[in-house]
């Protein structure tokens, strides 16, 4: 059993932008580079884990985690 998709995520947030030196993402940048991992750790075999990963960025900017920044998905960690 793999752990929770939505720590997971958030922790995949957090490595992604001390790589990149930036709090700004774009969600295709966070898939290119955790979305395998993620997979990984949440031991997820379902067919579509980049939507999951889009609802997951959805539910950490409801919790007042991340902003969503425009239309073209791109996101900033605030908290």
């Amino acid at each position: 059993m793999g752990r929770d998709w939505s720590e997971v995520v958030e922790e995949a947030v957090r490595r992604h932008v001390a790589s990149t030196g930036s709090t700004e993402f774009s969600r295709q940048g966070l898939r290119d580079a955790e979305l395998e991992r993620i997979v990984s750790e949440t031991g997820s075999i379902g067919l579509t884990p980049h939507q999951t990963l889009s609802r997951e960025l959805q539910q950490l900017r409801d919790q007042g985690i991340l902003e969503f920044l425009n239309d073209h998905g791109t996101y900033r960690l605030i908290g």
